[in-house]
Formats: structure tokens, C-alpha cells, sequence
């Protein structure tokens, strides 16, 4: 059951701001196709209203950045059972269609844009070499009745992709916020589906991988002093930090140097102007501290721009000269990813010893 979301003003007294249903169903769609990132950071609109071959048309249907597609479907109030019956529907075309499918449906969409093209600038990776081996549905409502919630888990528990999410509309000083809450969290729906076009090892719920491309403004050394790991200098690139929660564990990657430290997330992203350093105990704000990186401090008050933290208390790391490196070990372009290769994960384990205990690589889950 979904965790019910309230808010309080407080200033001379307690007050409980009301919460205000959405007059109309297109502008939480608005919000969504203005704003993916109000579902996960790490998605691509493909389009609104897609048609699919019986001439129902899907709200919206968007790709993450492991090629995956997401259904998402919207319903005004109170949901329905009949919406799960669509949205499963909907799911049924989706995961028969291929490349060439997508990208027809992307142009005649977008017109005048390429999808492999703005897949490329969206995640800052090229397109994995086999699209849709996953998808994903999701119900996007004001309010979740038990008949569709009991339904929903149900399916989740026998491997469909399946959640719901809820949002409530709250106002305060002519200001206008939406509070989200996942019936499921989302983390466990995608481990426990199964692959719908090819066998891939499941996701054991805890482990990421995260690419530290060392620049002028960023440097591992500094990672490892003040614990954090970091990306930057656009949106596109910093917001895939914030899958990263309390309580996963990342192994962190240099490119063409190799895998130098293994910990566990302590807090999420922020951004570097936020984000609390704690030394000897006491909280300090970056403009205290030395850096080894020269420009650490780039676009300090742009935070599209400006480099962004994710708190990691590490297990153990490495200097670059004796990092993990070698043929066969996951490596990409993607700031951070879900880590599921057993041999990488074999590999680390052995390199990072401190960081993995005894039944870590059979598929426990971190709290997130």
C-alpha cells in the first residue's frame, strides 16, 4: 500500500496544506511530457498518443537508456481495474516492436528529428545494440483504489513490469507542487520481470555502475577524500546520478583506466553548492575546501550546469595505477547504470574484498 503524502506549512502555527485533485487529466500529461524526469531521470519521450495496430492510442511511450520501453499510461481520479486491462494491452503490441518500428513511430512523431540521433545526445551513449529486450508499464494516477492495487501486485509477484504511480497536487503562495508516491518500489518491479525477447541476468537490486571521467573539474583523488562521487556540466549528464539512493552500492569506473573503488550511497544527488562535506565530523560547504581538481567549483550557481555530488562512503579503493582493468569487464558510456555482469561482479569482488561480504552477489537488495 502506498504511503499516504501529506504537507505542512509552518510558520506562527501548524498548518496541513489541502490537497487539490488536478482539474484535468492533460495537465499532469503536460507536466509528464514537459518533464520525464517527474518519473525517472533516465527517460526519452518517444511520443504522445501512440497508435498501436488496433487504433488504441497509448498516452505516452518513452525508451530509457538501456533501450528498454516505457508505457505509460494516465487515468484522471480514481483508477480503474479496466486501465490495467489497457495498459497490459498496450504492453502486448509494444514488446513485438523492433528498431524499425521505433524509429517509424519516433519520426512520424517528431517530425524532422532522428531517434538513434537524440537517443545519442539525450544519454550521451549510443544506442545499445539490441533495443526492447525489457518494458515497462506504468499507471500514472491522482489516487489508487485497493481493486487495481491488489490487482497490480498480483502481476508484479508473478514477473509482469507492471506499477502504478499516484501524485498529489498540493498549492501554497499561488505556487503549484506535485508530490509522487510509487505503489511499488520500482527498483523491485524491474528486478523481479523477467526479459521479454532475450534471457539477461537479473539485477541484483543493490549494485551500480558509475562512469568518473576525470576532468580539469573533477578528480578521484577528491572522491576519495571527501566522499562522493560526481558528474556534471549539463543535466543530460547529472541527472542520471539520481537513481543512485541510500544504501547501493557503486563501483566506480575511470575510462582506460579501469574499476578504483567500491562503496556504498549515502546520500543523493545534489548539487555541489548543497552538498554537505564531512570533515572530522563537521558539516562544510565546498567553497571551505581545497581541491585537487582545478575547476571543481565550475557553474557553482547554475545548478544545470554545475557539478553534482552523490554521497559514498567507500569500502575500499584503489590508485589508478592498480585498478581493476581487463577484457571481458562491463564498461560504458553511461554515467551510472544498473551493474548485472556476473563475471565483473566476480571480478570486483575479488579485487574489492572490503566492499563484498558473503551472499552479495546472490541477488540481496540494499534498502533504497
Amino acid at each position: 500500500m502506498p504511503v499516504e503524502t501529506s504537507i505542512w506549512k509552518i510558520s506562527q502555527s501548524v498548518e496541513k496544506v489541502p490537497f487539490i485533485p488536478l482539474a484535468l487529466e492533460s495537465k499532469l500529461q503536460a507536466a509528464l511530457e514537459q518533464n520525464l524526469e517527474i518519473l525517472d531521470s533516465g527517460l526519452m519521450l518517444i511520443g504522445r498518443q501512440v497508435r498501436t495496430e488496433n487504433n488504441k492510442f497509448i498516452d505516452l511511450l518513452a525508451v530509457d537508456d538501456e533501450g528498454h520501453l516505457h508505457v505509460i499510461e494516465l487515468k484522471k481520479g480514481v483508477t480503474p481495474r479496466d486501465v490495467v486491462a489497457q495498459a497490459l494491452d498496450y504492453a502486448a503490441w509494444v514488446r513485438k516492436l523492433g528498431l524499425e518500428d521505433i524509429q517509424g513511430i519516433y519520426a512520424s512523431l517528431q517530425p524532422g528529428k532522428k531517434f538513434t540521433d537524440d537517443f545519442t545526445a539525450t544519454f550521451d551513449a549510443p544506442l545499445p545494440d539490441t533495443v526492447n529486450e525489457n518494458h515497462q508499464i506504468t499507471i500514472v494516477a491522482s489516487d489508487i483504489d485497493p481493486g487495481t492495487e491488489r490487482i497490480v501486485q498480483y502481476l508484479v509477484e508473478y514477473g509482469v513490469p507492471i506499477n502504478v504511480v499516484s501524485f498529489k497536487h498540493f498549492q501554497v503562495a499561488g505556487e503549484e507542487f506535485l508530490v509522487r508516491s510509487w505503489l511499488i518500489d520500482p527498483d523491485d518491479v524491474t528486478t523481479e520481470a523477467p526479459a521479454t525477447k532475450a534471457k539477461k541476468e537479473p539485477w541484483n537490486g543493490q549494485d551500480f555502475y558509475v562512469t568518473f571521467k576525470e576532468q580539469e573539474w573533477r578528480n578521484w583523488d577528491d572522491a576519495v577524500k571527501y566522499g562522493f562521487i560526481s558528474a556534471g556540466k549539463g543535466r543530460k549528464y547529472s541527472r542520471m546520478l539520481q537513481r543512485l539512493q541510500p544504501g547501493h552500492r557503486v563501483a566506480a569506473y575511470i575510462p582506460q583506466v579501469g574499476y578504483v573503488g567500491v562503496g556504498t550511497v549515502t546520500a543523493s544527488a545534489v548539487p555541489i553548492k548543497d552538498f554537505k562535506f564531512v570533515i572530522d565530523g563537521t558539516d562544510q560547504e565546498a567553497q571551505t575546501l581545497t581541491f585537487k581538481a582545478t575547476d571543481a567549483l565550475h557553474d557553482f550557481d547554475d545548478p544545470d550546469l554545475s557539478e553534482w555530488l552523490v554521497g559514498v562512503e567507500w569500502q575500499q579503493t584503489l590508485p589508478r595505477e592498480q585498478a581493476l582493468f581487463g577484457q571481458g569487464l562491463f564498461s560504458n558510456p553511461y554515467i551510472a547504470c544498473k551493474l548485472t555482469d556476473p563475471h565483473t561482479l566476480q571480478e570486483l569482488a575479488k579485487r574489492f574484498p572490503q566492499a563484498f561480504q558473503e551472499g552479495s552477489l546472490t541477488g540481496d537488495t540494499a534498502s533504497s
